[in-house]
């Protein structure tokens, strides 16, 4: 079984980790720490992304090739 928990690290307390062991009761688990990766960063990562997302945020600034959608059509 794998799960992955993204939380700060002021979430990491003694309830987290009685947490684990109510889930994996006598289980040995690996712990990975990495600083978690923002949603911006992630999209920037790849070069085609980044140009499109960049192109997209230069026509919000000159208020060219917007979209204007009624809020009724937003909700399910």
């Amino acid at each position: 079984m794998t799960s992955t928990y993204t939380l700060n690290t002021g979430e990491l307390t003694p309830d987290f980790i009685a947490t684990l062991r109510k889930i994996y009761p006598g289980k040995d688990v690996e712990i990975v720490v990495r600083e978690a990766e923002t949603d911006t960063e992630y999209l920037l990562r790849s070069p085609a992304n980044r140009a499109q997302l960049l192109a997209a945020l230069a026509d919000i600034e000159k208020g060219e090739h917007l979209v204007s959608v009624p809020s009724e059509k937003l909700t399910p």
